[in-house]
């Protein structure tokens, strides 16, 4: 299919707020059953719909805080439902679903679609993804659906765009038991969000790159200090929680890298079966069932191909 059309706008123009910045309920009432209309899809006789389920969710999130989706418009692709505004935004994430979602199916397999949310506001993104936090990210997944941040969203390239959503989308698609260590989780998100952007390492992991070079390790060691405490020398050990708050942006490079490294070594299809079998098993037996390592073993060649890759020109 080709880029997918916006279906139907509810409202053109954004309503008139009364005094007070309340909406009349029955205007709001009327907006959200708009929207659950919109979202009904076709007719019983119709072939089963593919994306059934993320079209009722869409409509479960509008349901849910139906004032905040006043002027809102609706677009469908192959493998998401997106809601929000503005109109072009909304049939611009919606064709960039359908292209990150080819990547996703491609490396992971098939996957039920995801709901795409795009509210107006920072505010607002961060009503939809509590508990989770948006604060410096373009988007997150949460709950089986993608929230945007608009404003965020909108400072990204064309690349930027595409690396976002798909790697949002992999959130989606291989949800699961926590079971899987973070470096993992978000490490295979990038991974997969990178794959067919053509950027060098060095570009993707810049941040990373300047932290090597100022530790002066060029040979795959560390400074000396603890492995696994956050702040501390980069690749000192694979990425945790209290990393990706602290430096997140070089815990993120270095999660990439890790997959990246597994997939370079072994193969695409092992750096799948290793999070799948972390989703069934935890970490460690995955590690030793999948690629033969230890949590040590993978740290040092790890950090050795890493060094490699960030001290190329």
């Amino acid at each position: 299919m080709g880029v997918p059309s916006v279906r139907a706008e509810a409202g053109r123009r954004r309503p008139e707020v009364p005094p007070g910045g309340v909406l009349p309920r029955r205007r709001i009432a009327a907006v959200a059953a708009a929207l659950a209309a919109l979202l009904a899809g076709s007719a019983a006789a119709a072939p089963p719909d593919p994306l059934l389920a993320p079209r009722l969710d869409a409509r479960a999130a509008v349901r849910e805080r139906p004032g905040m989706w006043i002027g809102a418009s609706v677009a469908r692709g192959e493998r998401a439902v997106v809601v929000g505004s503005p109109r072009r935004l909304v049939a611009e994430i919606a064709a960039l679903a359908d292209r990150a979602g080819r990547t996703v199916t491609r490396v992971w397999g098939g996957y039920g679609g995801a709901v795409v949310l795009v509210p107006r506001t920072e505010e607002q993104a961060a009503v939809l993804a509590a508990p989770a936090k948006v604060d410096g990210l373009a988007a997150v997944a949460t709950g089986g659906r993608v929230i945007v941040q608009p404003a965020a969203f909108a400072r990204l390239s064309a690349t930027g765009r595409m690396v976002v959503v798909t790697h949002e989308l992999t959130h989606v698609a291989t949800a699961g038991p926590p079971t899987v260590p973070m470096w993992l989780m978000e490490g295979f998100a990038d991974y997969v969000g990178y794959l067919d952007s053509g950027l060098p390492v060095r570009t993707i992991a810049a941040e990373l790159a300047a932290d090597v070079a100022a530790d002066g390790t060029t040979d795959g060691t560390t400074d000396g200090t603890a492995d696994g405490a956050a702040g501390t020398a980069a690749l000192n050990a694979l990425p945790g929680p209290a990393d990706f708050a602290a430096r997140p942006a070089q815990a993120y490079e270095e999660a990439w890298l890790a997959c990246r490294y597994i997939a370079a070594r072994f193969g695409e299809r092992r750096l799948v079966a290793l999070y799948r079998a972390t989703l069934r098993e935890g970490i460690g037996p995955a590690l030793r069932e999948v690629l033969g390592l230890t949590a040590d073993g993978l740290t040092r060649e790890w950090r050795s191909y890493a060094h490699e890759r960030l001290a190329r020109p």
